[in-house]
């Protein structure tokens, strides 16, 4: 058991390398750092999310997110607006620049994995997908658990 929990720590480290900072060919996400990526990610993924809400799902404090969606908000890829339900609440919206650079950036990974894939038969795939989520869900509810 404990070889087979090295052997998926080292997989997920090389999988952090290929697909995080250093990205496809030593270029991650455009002109965004990594945690910008994972900020606007969000940030579509969840109309009018609050900056502490971003900093809670990104496990960094909320000056931090701040930080990050000022830096995003100077690049022109999200707009904050006040809350239709409290106006002293600040919500972050992506922008139309925000839309079209997640949409580049996106088709860039998912042709990237397309091609890894394409010899993997699609059961495997599906497997490949569940081991993943499975992975993901247990690391939040850890994360969780442990704030």
């Amino acid at each position: 058991m404990e070889q087979q929990i090295l052997d998926i720590y080292n997989s997920i480290q090389e999988i952090a390398w290929h697909f995080g900072d250093h990205g496809i060919n030593g270029k991650c996400c455009e002109d965004l750092s990594f945690i910008e990526f994972m900020a606007l990610k969000r940030v579509c993924e969840n109309t009018g999310i609050t900056i502490q809400e971003i900093g809670i799902n990104l496990n960094i404090t909320k000056s931090g997110a701040t930080k990050i969606i000022n830096r995003l908000e100077r690049k022109g890829y999200v707009i904050r607006k006040n809350s239709p339900i409290d106006g002293r609440v600040c919500c972050v919206a992506t922008s139309e620049a925000g839309v079209k650079i997640m949409s580049k950036i996106m088709a860039k990974y998912t042709d990237h994995i397309t091609t890894i894939l394409e010899e993997i038969e699609p059961a495997a795939i599906e497997q490949i997908k569940t081991a993943l989520k499975i992975i993901s869900d247990a690391n939040e509810a850890n994360n969780k658990k442990l704030k």
